[in-house]
């Protein structure tokens, strides 16, 4: 049974893997039919997604994924640089074995995903490693923060990336861990400084194509009759 926080953490799942890409309409009435529940419930959520920026709500013509401009993105990943910064410091003078081990798990899933082509996994789980090292930190508000980021930032490379999808390299992943492993405060921010400038390096100065996506196979659901 859908409500308001699984549909919401459903559309975010599918922003974050850079399966409704930046512009993709997402009708009120076509949603309702998709999860199975009122108008009136679709319209809480994308005012909700609005408020996060994630989507663009305009008057008279509905709602449609958020297409950032060029000054967001460096604002965007501006503000990674600075916060992840910090929680990769944080990490490493907090990390014990499980934490580490958990990490390890994530980077062989993330490898694993990328060998097998099965792309929104792999974007999935690079983002997903970003927030395990936040939350070894234990900065529940910088954690909160950079979950908002990871999904503004996977528009951005929806829209901006050379190739799409786009997601993290994995040797930089791997090189953070190995920081992280040697408790290295002062290694892990220029690390994690580079990987981030890297990834904003491979966006182009202009909107790529974007490709049209059927909402229904974009987020996993067959049509339903609405209530």
């Amino acid at each position: 049974m859908w409500n308001d926080q699984s549909i919401y953490d459903c559309l975010i799942r599918a922003l974050g893997e850079q399966q409704l890409p930046p512009g993709t309409r997402l009708p009120e009435h076509q949603l309702a039919g998709l999860f199975g529940v009122s108008r009136e419930t679709v319209r809480r959520v994308l005012l909700r997604l609005g408020e996060k920026k994630y989507v663009e709500l305009r008057r008279n013509a509905g709602a449609r994924v958020y297409a950032p401009e060029p000054a967001d993105v460096a604002d965007i990943f501006h503000a990674r640089r600075t916060v992840e910064a910090e929680t990769a410091r944080l990490a490493c003078t907090r990390a014990a074995a499980g934490d580490l081990a958990a990490l390890r798990e994530t980077l062989a899933q993330e490898h694993a995903a990328l060998a097998a082509g099965d792309a929104p996994r792999a974007i999935r789980l690079s983002g997903e490693f970003h927030l395990s090292v936040a939350r070894i930190g234990g900065n529940t508000l910088l954690t909160a923060f950079l979950a908002e980021l990871i999904v503004q930032s996977s528009l951005a490379l929806a829209l901006y990336g050379r190739s799409a999808p786009d997601t993290c390299r994995e040797q930089d992943h791997a090189g953070l861990l190995r920081a992280l492993e040697r408790g290295d405060e002062e290694g892990v921010v220029p690390l994690m400084d580079a990987h981030l400038r890297g990834i904003e390096a491979r966006l182009g100065p202009r909107p790529a194509r974007q490709r049209k996506v059927d909402l229904g196979t974009a987020l996993g659901l067959s049509l339903l009759a609405a209530d």
